[in-house]
């Protein structure tokens, strides 16, 4: 299958190229892809903790920045998976969910998809949510999909975004602190 070429390029905020984002994608290659796409999702859902758990207020927005934190919000967990596949040479983006919070509010959720034509059900892509660990309440019990959508109130988002959407980039900027962010100033659209 042909993959446009932004599939395994960097951005500003997916910085695949950034040297301790290679060195780490190196550290967790297997001998497959499939091997690798493992590996890297568990090294994220599992190590990069989400400031809703910790009461963090840094704010990490880049996946050099969320790596050096070992936090991020959904959005920076995903940037962070995104650009450790690409550095692995393995084609992935961005997709996002919309949920509905308490309040009948909607925001976004950020997760990521990955090309695994060896373990995905349908044979191309996968999607991967590291935001709930192994050991957390939420955690489904299955290997990849961490949290299961509830519908009406959760839902996928269609568009493949190789890049961080606008809407998400804006509130990463204009955010001072994760709590605050998590709070207030969650976006509800992509752009």
């Amino acid at each position: 299958m042909h993959l446009e070429p932004e599939f395994l390029s960097p951005t500003t905020l997916i910085d695949a190229d950034h040297p301790d984002i290679i060195a780490l994608a190196a550290a967790l290659a297997g001998d497959t892809p499939a091997e690798t796409v493992r590996a890297i999702f568990v090294h994220v859902r599992d190590r990069i903790t989400h400031p809703a758990d910790t009461g963090g207020t840094l704010l990490a927005a880049s996946a050099s920045g969320t790596l050096k934190a070992r936090e991020g919000v959904c959005y920076a967990q995903a940037h962070l998976l995104v650009a450790l596949y690409r550095a692995a040479g393995i084609p992935a983006a961005l997709r996002y969910q919309q949920v509905e919070t308490a309040t009948g509010g909607l925001v976004l959720h950020g997760v990521a998809i990955v090309w695994a034509p060896d373990i995905s059900e349908t044979g191309g892509f996968l999607l991967v949510d590291p935001r709930y660990p192994e050991n957390h309440p939420r955690h489904s019990g299955d290997f990849w999909r961490t949290r299961a959508l509830q519908p009406p109130f959760e839902r996928n988002l269609p568009m493949i975004h190789t890049d961080v959407a606008p809407g998400v980039a804006k509130a990463l900027r204009q955010a001072t602190d994760a709590q605050k962010l998590l709070r207030t100033g969650l976006p509800g659209a992509v752009s």
